[in-house]
């Protein structure tokens, strides 16, 4: 049996582990990238966990066929590293992550973008298992997307696809981070979440919600809002069920691109549980071709913190973005 190591890379930790191929976690470590440090600090810490964790492989006997990483930005194997995005790590971009490690253990190095590990790890070893068509939105502080068509990974042309958060669901609205107004991560993210649910409350003359009173000390977060709603609280109520309409909607949009048999919830935001995703779920007719909704299933996903990892390791696995110590690149 294969085995590998995975590491997801995150601007606040460093996840690694070593995995089988049945999806098994043999080892898991986590250290902090020290991402304000900028791309030397955090590939020394990449390193550092490396090392850990090829020591933790030989004195267990564990084979290892590669080293997969999952990372923020765009992945060119042909490079090496990340070529576009990695906004929150200081100088990633431009850094030859995968020929370093490569030439320092003597190993085929396999990389690609964040949300796309937790897609791959979804397919192969949670809730995607058996789907051919499967469609993952990860919603945190942003929202990042995986796509897998007929059973394969799906990058599009110049490696950007799953760039969902993206995509304009409010003409005019709010300006993103990227420049563009009214993208989807402006309303169904974090951020979005708490400016709406300010809005809400403001209209009411609210400073509570569910018993809860917020102040300068005690800042409103998600599980607040969900919480409060759980309670029956009427304002935390409308402030989830216009959360659960803007996240319908860009949802809804991409059923209808892409018509997938699977479409997984992630991301921090969905361990709100089933108040999140029965909400969605509820509002998805109003944002679906009839015939698009019947052939698809909305779940929750199913691995947790380590689910980037593990998906990492699927590169290995899948052979999919490799970086191959014998200097011959190769892209798949």
């Amino acid at each position: 049996m294969r085995n590998a190591i995975g590491i997801d890379l995150g601007g606040t930790n460093i996840k690694g582990g070593i995995v089988s191929e049945v999806g098994k976690l043999l080892e898991y470590r986590t250290i902090p990238s020290n991402a304000a440090r900028g791309a030397k600090e955090v590939l020394r810490r990449v390193l550092s966990l490396l090392e850990t964790l090829f020591n933790y492989s030989k004195k267990y006997s564990i084979d290892i066929s590669g080293v997969g990483v999952v990372t923020p930005g765009v992945v060119d194997p042909d490079y090496g590293g990340v070529v576009g995005g990695a906004y929150n790590i200081p100088g990633w971009c431009g850094t030859p992550f995968m020929k370093v490690i490569s030439e320092e253990y003597d190993v085929d190095v396999f990389a690609h973008n964040d949300v796309t590990g937790t897609v791959l790890a979804e397919y192969k070893y949670g809730a995607g298992r058996g789907k051919r068509n499967i469609i993952l939105a990860a919603f945190g502080t942003g929202i990042g997307g995986g796509i897998i068509i007929d059973g394969k990974l799906y990058s599009g042309a110049s490696g950007y696809a799953g760039e969902i958060g993206h995509m304009v669901i409010h003409a005019g609205g709010y300006k993103c981070t990227c420049g563009i107004k009214g993208c989807w991560e402006e309303y169904a993210s974090i951020r979005g979440i708490l400016r709406t649910a300010k809005m809400i409350m403001r209209a009411h003359n609210a400073d509570s919600l569910g018993g809860v009173k917020f102040n300068e000390k005690h800042g409103l977060t998600p599980p607040d809002i969900f919480t409060g709603a759980e309670k029956n609280d009427p304002i935390a109520l409308e402030i989830v069920d216009a959360i659960c309409r803007d996240t319908a909607i860009g949802v809804g949009s991409l059923i209808n691109i892409f018509n997938p048999d699977m479409f997984i919830i992630g991301g921090g935001i969905s361990k709100a549980g089933k108040i999140y995703l029965n909400g969605i779920k509820s509002k998805i007719a109003n944002y679906t071709l009839p015939d698009a909704r019947k052939s698809v299933d909305i779940v929750a996903a199913e691995i947790g913190y380590e689910a980037g990892l593990v998906g990492a390791a699927v590169l290995v696995f899948e052979g999919i973005n490799g970086y191959f110590k014998n200097r011959h690149l190769k892209f798949r």
